[in-house]
């Protein structure tokens, strides 16, 4: 009874207060925006990777919502432009249970490093997940800090540092760096090409609970050179 009074109270968050901005300390001179605030223009989904018309996508408010569609169904929604060495900003509200997260360097041959929004019981936020070879996936970095700085009230800032190749990842929540990760050559050369696109998730199955909602807003980029 207390979870589903609870996820009610998000939901109603999630549909009408998209009003209330954390106060933050990252200087973002120089960062451009990867989301006008309107539309979905400069973005499409990843059927490669999830399934042509799975996930539901939608603006509302100034965010770009996901959720399931149909239910148990989800998917990705990328950048149409690459990206290689750059920061990423973008302020993110969740409700609750979900499993959703910013992917890096993401391409259609099963190559990212996705920094997880792991909405859950046994979640995780800010950790660094992947694709291995031979073995489906799994965590390149855990990261148990990220929880105790995530506000379910409001919407999150986070900032993601990717740069070099190898690239070395970092993750800060509210201002806090949750995640230091430097990547490492596999059989001699980078795991992964040097560039991709920028997604955001909702996940299918049951990870994602029934009526959840995500919202990023303010998604903005600063190349580096």
């Amino acid at each position: 009874m207390k979870k589903s009074i609870l996820n009610y109270a998000l939901s109603l968050l999630i549909c009408g207060v998209f009003a209330r901005v954390p106060a933050y300390g990252t200087d973002l001179t120089g960062f451009v925006p990867l989301f006008d605030g309107k539309t979905l223009n400069g973005w499409h989904k990843f059927a490669e990777m999830e399934g042509e018309g799975t996930g539901k996508w939608e603006v509302v408010d100034g965010a770009i919502v996901g959720g399931q569609y149909p239910e148990g169904k989800g998917g990705l929604l990328v950048t149409d432009k690459q990206y290689s060495d750059y920061e990423l900003y973008a302020e993110v509200y969740t409700t609750w249970p979900l499993d959703t997260g910013l992917f890096l360097r993401i391409l259609p041959e099963g190559q990212f490093f996705q920094v997880t929004i792991d909405f859950r019981p046994t979640g995780e936020v800010g950790a660094l997940h992947g694709p291995f070879p031979g073995s489906g996936g799994g965590f390149f970095q855990h990261c148990f800090e990220g929880f105790s700085w995530w506000n379910p009230y409001e919407y999150n800032p986070i900032l993601v540092r990717m740069e070099g190749q190898p690239p070395r990842i970092q993750v800060w929540i509210h201002d806090h760096l949750v995640t230091d990760y430097q990547d490492t050559l596999v059989d001699g050369k980078p795991r992964f090409t040097e560039k991709g696109h920028i997604g955001i998730q909702v996940h299918p199955g049951e990870s994602w609970g029934k009526g959840s909602k995500v919202a990023f807003r303010k998604i903005m980029i600063k190349e580096l050179e």
